[in-house]
C-alpha cells in the first residue's frame, strides 16, 4: 500500500509539473492559448493521463514506469492531392484529320512512286477532247468492265485496249487506260472518261497535251 501511494504521489508530481509547464509555455507564446485553454486529468487504472481539450495529442503518464509519452489523439489530414496523371485525350476532329493528312500523304507518296515508274513511248502531243459520264455510268465499256463515276479512263477510236495514256491540263497530270471508243465528233482525238476529267479538273471541250507511257 505504501508502495502504491509513493507511485500515485510520483505520478501527480509529474501532472503538476507538467500543467505548470504548459501554463508557462502558453503565457510564453510557445503554445496558442486557444489550444491550451482547457486541461483534463483523467485516471484509468495504473495510467493517468492530461487530456488537453483543444489540442491533437494526450500527454500519458504511467505510474509503473514512469516514463512520459506523446500520443495521438487526432491525427491531423493535410489537404493534399496527389499528383494529376496528365492525359492527352485527342478529339474526333483532331483524329479525323490526322487520318485524311495520312491518306494524303500516302495517295502523294503512291503518286510519286508511279510516276517515277512511268516510261514515255512516244512524245508528248497536243489533242482537242471531250469528257463523257452521267448519263452513260453502268454501261458497259468496249473494252470491258462498266463505267463508273471514278473510271481513270479515255476513250480512243483506233487505240489498241489497255495502252496507258498520260494526260496533261492545267498542271495536272494523270495517266488514264483506253477501255472504250469514241468520241465520233471530227477534230476530237479523246473522251476523258469521268474519273480522269475530275482528277484533271476537265469540262466542256478543251486541248489538253498527252503522250503514250508504259
Amino acid at each position: 500500500m505504501k508502495v502504491n501511494s509513493l507511485f500515485s504521489k510520483s505520478a501527480n508530481a509529474v501532472v503538476g509539473v507538467l500543467i505548470i509547464t504548459l501554463a508557462a509555455a502558453t503565457g510564453a507564446g510557445l503554445i496558442p492559448l486557444q489550444r491550451a485553454s482547457a486541461a483534463t486529468v483523467v485516471t484509468t487504472g495504473a495510467d493517468t493521463r492530461v487530456r488537453l481539450s483543444s489540442t491533437s495529442a494526450i500527454v500519458l503518464v504511467r505510474e509503473k514506469t514512469s516514463s512520459i509519452e506523446s500520443v495521438p489523439d487526432v491525427v491531423a489530414t493535410a489537404n493534399i492531392r496527389p499528383a494529376e496523371k496528365t492525359t492527352t485525350v485527342r478529339t474526333k476532329t483532331q483524329l479525323t484529320s490526322q487520318f485524311k493528312a495520312l491518306e494524303a500523304a500516302r495517295a502523294a507518296a503512291a503518286a510519286a512512286a508511279a510516276k517515277a515508274q512511268i516510261v514515255a513511248l512516244t512524245n508528248w502531243k497536243s489533242a482537242k477532247v471531250s469528257w463523257y459520264g452521267p448519263g452513260f455510268y453502268g454501261h458497259t465499256m468496249a473494252g470491258g468492265g462498266n463505267l463508273t463515276p471514278t473510271s481513270m479512263v479515255v476513250a480512243h477510236r483506233t487505240m489498241k485496249f489497255g495502252t496507258k495514256v498520260q494526260i496533261s491540263y492545267n498542271g495536272k497530270t494523270v495517266v488514264a487506260v483506253v477501255k472504250d471508243r469514241g468520241p465520233y465528233v471530227t477534230g476530237r482525238t479523246f473522251d476523258l472518261g469521268p474519273g480522269t476529267a475530275k482528277a484533271l479538273g476537265f469540262s466542256g471541250v478543251g486541248t489538253v497535251r498527252w503522250r503514250v507511257v508504259k
